[in-house]
């Protein structure tokens, strides 16, 4: 739900991120998920970003039914031609039958 630039500043972070993570493995340098963690917030700090020292106030309902309504969204707006000829045969298809079960 970020908008262009927050996602071109969020592919940015985690690009950078992932590039430190592949450097420390072509060292062959031993790193545990705490040594990352650490890792990530420095990346975080340093980009001025806040860190979440919590859960958050959006439980995991709410951010999944989120979720499952942004995706319909974005699968409704994206439909290839085919896809949107499919979709509206099984509409009329079900309709039809609805019709002669009355």
């Amino acid at each position: 739900y970020l908008n262009e630039e927050e996602l071109k500043m969020l592919n940015n972070i985690v690009s950078g991120y992932f590039d430190f993570a592949e450097v420390q493995a072509m060292k062959h340098k031993l790193m545990y998920m705490s040594d990352y963690l650490k890792q990530l917030d420095n990346v975080l700090k340093l980009t001025g970003e806040k860190l979440l020292f919590n859960k958050g106030k959006i439980s995991n309902e709410t951010a999944v039914k989120k979720a499952k309504k942004e995706y319909i969204k974005y699968i409704n707006n994206n439909l290839s031609p085919v896809e949107e000829d499919y979709l509206l045969t099984i509409k009329e298809i079900s309709k039809t039958a609805e019709k002669k079960k009355k």
